[in-house]
Order: structure tokens, then C-alpha cells, then sequence
């Protein structure tokens, strides 16, 4: 951080009564050298222009108490007579699960060797831009936001004025991890069908909607897109509550557009006109994180195949952050989160994108001790065992990058998080499940998912139900929570023993030797007996009755890491070979029915009421155990 940063500058807007979905124009000429930069921060998000050339688009989210700035290089764009800049900012203005409402606004400063040449404030001119609709609040889901509607038949009209300066915090952080960058336009197939076309991206892409064609007359257009093709076609309208499309308004004539504000992601588009179109070009033009990526080849074809597919997911659910699905949600959780920094170790040898991750993660600490749903996330269904992860995934980073910087800045979080569940430790030794409007989630399995309890909207509820994931999550969490205290010279003093007898007497059965996933049910999951195996719970001969006791639900991808940890940790010799099969059949299955990167769970598009992701970040982890069990380690000190 720079406390100096922005000391001339002000936040500043075109009006001072901005509404959500609203877009503004600020332009300046600038006169600089070759040694010009900019920093620059904007709610929500913006695309800057040197001279008419895109020069930096993507803003970071952050929170209130800790924006973030971005600093960008003018000098090789600026011309001896000056340049003029052009600043067109979206404001979201309504929560989602990635962005955090706040005032609208742009902040800037332009330095040249040193010295403060340009900043903003009143005199910038500005105006609302109405190329996109203002205000037109098209919701995508509710996890991502909005959509847009962009006007190609008209210029942006309406008179530039001063700027009204908006009451905001200045005090803003550097940008923690690299710059997006744009990748290349993938190569398309383009099929004309009665009302419109319908392109074919050949594999799972994210990015920034291009089109060029040409209309015979002035007309609405909608833009759909999706990941796969129901009846031929794609599905965009989903349970009433997604809608995946853009509109865009055609001039006659050739339109060219090149959206760089939302992403958008699918293999497929689907094109509605009025009026035929000659369709020069349409797709996504991809946007990646720079990974420098590490070369691993394996001796089976179809383990190689996997890998790469494993790794074009991870990169496909990397932006400003992890995110679990860059189709549906675009958040960062914890869960998806870790098994994403596990694969990123490995195939980029990177740890700034996970520290950036783990600090903007430490930010959506609550006052209950809980950390919410995703980060940044204006709403906000806090899942109590995801906040568990936490402490894992940080203690994972400090041991694979060696950087113990992280601790000082993070600890207190984690020590709230591990008070908070200790505090909730009932007399029988067991933690209770959480009322609302906590969510009881684990993963997409029978009993590993509660939306009933979540519902009831009763936050003094006392449930009574001791889940077996929640209590062995927590001893887990308890054993890595440890190790960051004693590196500050703090101790968490939890009776770890209580809570182990708890989960034997409660949850044991003896008959079946396996653990029950909650009192009063006779529900087996492996989950549930894997977690209690690596919590110290469960002796070694639980993970062959997970396999082989036709009663217990089995786990879904994002949880394999878990069974596959329990299994080397016990015994590696004995069970690596099933490791590595067992991946090579659920992701090389996926393979065959087509997968260009993995999915959400096995059930593919269907799953979750026909929502499932085709791309999710936690079902990259053959990246993970590839990488670990090809060089004769069975377990490395994680989980």
C-alpha cells in the first residue's frame, strides 16, 4: 500500500444520483513521455483508452476497506502532441456473489518521471455513455449480475460537463496478482438456421463477446450462449430465475463489436435476428490469467489427455481470482478455491495468485465468526464448513511456497473462525449444525446437502443435528489452525479428545464400522467416513468399507481429494493404484461424452436442476494427484 497514492485525486462522476446498470464516459487530453503510467481504480468495473487503442480493461473487486487500484503503462501510447484518454466505467450498483455494492465512481492519477502530471477530480469532463443501455438491469444469475444491451446504430451522444465528486474512501491497495490479458479468437463453425446462427466454438471458452456481420437493416439482435445444445439448440432461459444473453441493436450495414466488460462463457452462441445477417464472425475472444505453465507429461495417453483438459479448466476458472464456474457464478469460494490452489501449485508453480486469493478471502470475515459465501459477495448464505477450509488451504500455501508473510496478515481471521466453532462445542463434544441463514453444505450428495434448514429463516433455530463432515472438518481445521498459531506464538486450546469421543459415541456404528453422517439417520456417506479417517476418528479399515459397502453414497468430484487423501495418508502402496484409476475412469468417461473441460459433478449439464457446470475449477484435481503420485510420493504433508 502507498498512502501517498490518490492524495490529488477525487472520485469523481457524471451526475450525483447514479443508478444501478449505469455507464460513464470521462475523457481528458494527455501530454506525457515514455515513462507515463496511470493508476486507476473504478466501481465496478472499466475499460481505458489511449488515442482510441484499449490500453487496460478489468477492474479487481474488492471491499470497502480494501479497494484495489490498478497501475497501467501510457508512455508507448502517447503522442508528442498528446493523446486523448478515453475512461468508459460500468457501475454494477446492486450486490452479486462476486462484487460488493458501493458508490459509483473513477479515481485516477497520471505520473510522468515522478511528478503528478493529471488526476481526477472536477474538471475531468464526463457524461453518461448510452452506446449500452442504461439501467436496463438484465440480470444474468444472481451470482454473476447483470447483462447489456449495446446500441451499434448510434454514436454516444449528450454533452460532456464537469464532474461531480463522489464522497469515497481513498485509501486503496495496489492491484495483489498480474493483469488480465486477451487471448486469441477461437477458430468457429458458423450454421445458418431459420431465425438466425448458431456458432460452435469447438471447446469450452471464457471471454469477451466479438461479432462482425453485416444487416441489410437496422435491428435487434440477441446474443445467447451456453455451454451445451438441448434439441439443437442453446439453452438460455433456466428455472425462470438465468438468463444467459446479451442484445445487441444493429446499424445497416457492417457492425463491428468488441465487448471487454462482462465475461461471458459456453462452447456455444446462438444468434437472433429479424433480418438475415452475413456473419463475418462471432465468438468469444478469450481472457486469461498470464500463468507461466510447467511442462508434465505422463506415460498414458488418455493420462495426458486428462491433464491437459484438467488444466484448461483451471485456467478457464482463473481471473481476478479463482472462481468455481466461469458460466454460472464466477465466485471464489473456499472449497473450490483450495483444490484450485493445490492443481495451480503444480501446473504453474505460482503462489502470488494464490496469496492474492487467500488475503481478499481473509476480507469477508463476519462479525459471527463465520467468513460468507464467496469473496467479495454482497449476498451473503455463509456455508459453515467451507469456513473450516480456510485454515487448511493457508496452511497448505505456507508449506508449499515457504512464505510464512501471509500468517501475520491472516491469523486473526482464522483464530475468530476457530473460536467461533469452539465456542458452539455442546456437552456431548459435538458442534451442531448452524441455523439460518447458514447453509448446511458439503457437497451435491445425499445427505451432504441442506436447503430445508437454510429456509426456515429462524436464526435462533436449534437444529440438533451433529453432522459427522462439520465435526471432523473442524478437528481437521484445528490441527492446521494450530500450526499458524504457533508460528505468531499463539496456541488454540481446544479439546480436540472431547470432540473425537463425541463423534465416536454419536456417529459410530459398530455394526456397519463405519460413521453415520448424522445422529438419527442411517446414512452412510464416503465423504463423511473420509474426513473422519483423516480427522484421526476412523482406523484404516473404514476406507475399504467406503469402497466396498453397497449402502454408502458415494463422493462426487469435488470432494474426491478427501477419499484420495484418507487413502495415501493410510497407505499409499495400497492404494495408489486406485487413485490413479479411479480418476482415469470418472475423467476419462467425462472425455468420452465429449468434455472439453471437466464438470461441476459426473451428471454433467443435468445435474442441480439442469444448472451443472460443463467447467468448474475443483474438478481440475487430477492435475494434483498426477503430478503427486507420478513422482513416488503418496502424500505430501496436505491433507
Amino acid at each position: 500500500m502507498n498512502r501517498e497514492c490518490f492524495s490529488c485525486s477525487q472520485w469523481i462522476w457524471p451526475t450525483d444520483t447514479p443508478q444501478a446498470d449505469e455507464y460513464a464516459e470521462f475523457v481528458f487530453l494527455l501530454k506525457g513521455g515514455k515513462n507515463t503510467r496511470i493508476r486507476i481504480a473504478a466501481d465496478s468495473d472499466y475499460n481505458l483508452y489511449a488515442g482510441g487503442r484499449l490500453v487496460a480493461f478489468g477492474q479487481y473487486s474488492g471491499y470497502h476497506d480494501y479497494s484495489i487500484y490498478d497501475t497501467v503503462e501510457l508512455g508507448k501510447y502517447l503522442a508528442e502532441a498528446g493523446t486523448e484518454i478515453r475512461i468508459v466505467v460500468w457501475y454494477y450498483g446492486v450486490d452479486s456473489q462476486n462484487y460488493i455494492k458501493n458508490a459509483a465512481g473513477l479515481i485516477f492519477e497520471v505520473e510522468n518521471d515522478g511528478e503528478i502530471i493529471e488526476s481526477s477530480g472536477r474538471h475531468i469532463r464526463s457524461r453518461l455513455y448510452d452506446k449500452y443501455q442504461n439501467h436496463y438491469q438484465k440480470q444474468i444469475t444472481s451470482q454473476i449480475g447483470y447483462s447489456y444491451k449495446y446500441y451499434g446504430n448510434r454514436e454516444a451522444s449528450g454533452e460532456f460537463g464537469e464532474s461531480v465528486i463522489v464522497a469515497r474512501n481513498k485509501l486503496l491497495f495496489p492491484r495483489p496478482n498480474e493483469k488480465l490479458i486477451l487471448g486469441e479468437r477461437p477458430k468457429t463453425d458458423i450454421t445458418e438456421f431459420e431465425d438466425g446462427f448458431l456458432v460452435d466454438m469447438k471447446e469450452e471458452t471464457v471471454g469477451f463477446l466479438e461479432l462482425d456481420f453485416e444487416s441489410d437493416i437496422e435491428q435487434d439482435i440477441l446474443i445467447v450462449y451456453g455451454e451445451y445444445l438441448f434439441g439443437g439448440q442453446v439453452r438460455y432461459l433456466i428455472n425462470g430465475i438465468m438468463n444467459y444473453s446479451v442484445e445487441y441493436v444493429a446499424k445497416k450495414g457492417r457492425n463491428v463489436f468488441e465487448s471487454r466488460f462482462r465475461r461471458l462463457a459456453g462452447r456455444y452462441l446462438q444468434i437472433f435476428c429479424k433480418s438475415p445477417l452475413k456473419v463475418n464472425y462471432a465468438g468469444l475472444r478469450s481472457v486469461v490469467y498470464p500463468f507461466k505453465e510447467v511442462e508434465h507429461r505422463f506415460m498414458s495417453p488418455i493420462r495426458n489427455d486428462i491433464y491437459r483438459t484438467s488444466v484448461k479448466t483451471l485456467l478457464s476458472c482463473a481471473h481476478e481470482h479463482f472462481e468455481d464456474c466461469p458460466w454460472r457464478e464466477q465466485a471464489l469460494y473456499t472449497m473450490d478455491s483450495r483444490n484450485e490452489m493445490l492443481c495451480a501449485y503444480e501446473a504453474f508453480g505460482d503462489f502470488t495468485f494464490a496469496r492474492s486469493n487467500l488475503v481478499l478471502i481473509s476480507h469477508g470475515l463476519r462479525d459471527d465468526g463465520l467468513l460468507s459465501i464467496c469473496y467479495p459477495s454482497g449476498i451473503d448464505i455463509p456455508i459453515p464448513f467451507f469456513s473450516l477450509i480456510y485454515p487448511v488451504q493457508v496452511s497448505e500455501y505456507v508449506l508449499k511456497s515457504g512464505d510464512k508473510s501471509i500468517i501475520g496478515q491472516v491469523y486473526p481471521v482464522i483464530k475468530k473462525i476457530m473460536d467461533n466453532f469452539a465456542d458452539r462445542i455442546e456437552d456431548n463434544g459435538l458442534i451442531d449444525e448452524f441455523p439460518y441463514p447458514c447453509w448446511n453444505f458439503y457437497e451435491w450428495a445425499a445427505g451432504s446437502v441442506d436447503v430445508e434448514h437454510r429456509d426456515r429463516q429462524d436464526p435462533n433455530e436449534k437444529l440438533n443435528r451433529f453432522d459427522l463432515n462439520l465435526n471432523c472438518a473442524f478437528l481437521i481445521a484445528v490441527k492446521y489452525a494450530s500450526k499458524l498459531a504457533k508460528e505468531v506464538g499463539d496456541e488454540l486450546k481446544i479439546d480436540v479428545n472431547k470432540v473425537k469421543a463425541g463423534i465416536r459415541r454419536e456417529l459410530y456404528d459398530a455394526k456397519k464400522g463405519l460413521f453415520r453422517v448424522r445422529n438419527g439417520e442411517n446414512l452412510y456417506t464416503a465423504l463423511g467416513n473420509s474426513l473422519a479417517v483423516i480427522a484421526g476418528v476412523g482406523e484404516k479399515e473404514v476406507i475399504d468399507r467406503i469402497i466396498t459397502d453397497p449402502d454408502v453414497v458415494p463422493i462426487t468430484l469435488s470432494m474426491n481429494t478427501f477419499l484420495y487423501d484418507a487413502m495415501l495418508a493410510t497407505d499409499g502402496e495400497k492404494y495408489k493404484h486406485f487413485v490413479l484409476k479411479d480418476i482415469d475412469y470418472k475423467y476419462g468417461n467425462m472425455l468420452k461424452k465429449g468434455a472439453t473441460t471437466f464438470w461441476e459433478t459426473e451428471e454433467g449439464a443435468a445435474a442441480l436442476g439442469d444448472t451443472g457446470s460443463l467447467c468448474h475449477g475443483w474438478a481440475a484435481m487430477p492435475i494434483y494427484y498426477y503430478s503427486l503420485l507420478n513422482g513416488k510420493k503418496y502424500f505430501d504433508g496436505t491433507l
